[in-house]
């Protein structure tokens, strides 16, 4: 019997080095797990903004932005942020929910009280917590980028500031540790307060094993 000749899968070839690749075959990578319209999140119109009421008191307040998608599907971010110090704490991102689910799940992602704000203030709110927290050491938590909550934002020029938010308590950066942060974590943000603003000029609040200091 005559074999039958297999015909032989002709790969791709590599780039030579120091080549340059073709702007169209460059994709744009996606975070594994992550829905591919967040990438294109400000070409969404606004939909609404929440924060968590009495935030001026607490000093910290979850801020949640939402997108009106196609079919009047939603999709939103949401930021913990310390006006006090630390800047953007934790942040997510969420597509492709119904307007009933996001209406049903907003009281839990904004502390159980949520309040209407306009996007000027969740604007102002979110970045200047950023601006505040980088002038004393501090980065925004690393999911901001990699749950891309940063695209769901407008860019910071895009809405007027009305300067009416206060960063820092009584002139002074305020840290209070946060149920779980460690010690060394603890240790970490004081060390980084004495060396961006010195010993006398800011205040802390934090809990070693249930001793408040």
């Amino acid at each position: 019997m005559k074999k039958k000749k297999t015909k032989e899968k002709k790969s791709r070839p590599l780039p030579k080095k120091n080549q340059q690749i073709p702007n169209s075959q460059i994709r744009p990578l996606t975070m594994i797990g992550m829905n591919p319209a967040l990438q294109n999140a400000r070409e969404y119109p606004l939909h609404g903004c929440w924060i968590m009421d009495g935030w001026e008191e607490e000093g910290i307040t979850p801020v949640v932005v939402s997108r009106e998608q196609e079919s009047g599907r939603i999709m939103f971010g949401v930021y913990l942020v310390d006006l006090y110090c630390l800047g953007i704490k934790d942040a997510y991102t969420r597509a492709d929910y119904s307007l009933n689910r996001f209406e049903r799940e907003l009281p839990k992602l904004c502390a159980e009280d949520p309040k209407p704000c306009s996007p000027e203030l969740a604007h102002e709110i979110i970045y200047g917590a950023m601006e505040y927290a980088a002038k004393l050491g501090f980065q925004p938590h690393p999911d901001f980028k990699k749950q891309m909550a940063d695209l769901m934002l407008d860019p910071p020029e895009a809405h007027p500031r009305a300067n009416h938010v206060t960063f820092g308590k009584d002139g002074k950066p305020l840290y209070i540790s946060g149920p779980r942060d460690s010690e060394s974590k603890i240790k970490s943000v004081i060390s980084t307060l004495m060396r961006t603003r010195g010993e006398g000029n800011f205040d802390y609040i934090v809990d070693f094993g249930g001793l408040e200091e």
